[in-house]
């Protein structure tokens, strides 16, 4: 049982990167129009160019996500069907 929720956490935290990255980029250009002044600030911009610089190395470098491979490994060691298995 803990290692079935534990996996949904790392799915959880997945989407949530998945959602900061795509939806960043939404609220940079949102927001600047609008005048959300956190969007502008260093600490945003630099957080969003980390996250999208992991994802373009690791499609670079044909590397699966680390998040991915976690989530597998608990789901199997959960006794559930994991990514790419059947």
């Amino acid at each position: 049982m803990p290692y079935q929720v534990l996996a949904d956490v790392v799915l959880t935290t997945h989407f949530a990167i998945v959602v900061f990255v795509i939806g960043g980029l939404a609220a940079v250009v949102v927001g600047h129009w609008r005048g959300w002044g956190w969007v502008d600030g260093w600490w945003f911009r630099l957080a969003h160019l980390a996250a999208i610089g992991v994802v373009v190395a690791q499609a670079w470098l044909g590397v699966v996500c680390p998040l991915t491979t976690l989530e597998s490994w608990l789901r199997t060691r959960a006794r559930e069907v994991a990514y790419g298995t059947t």
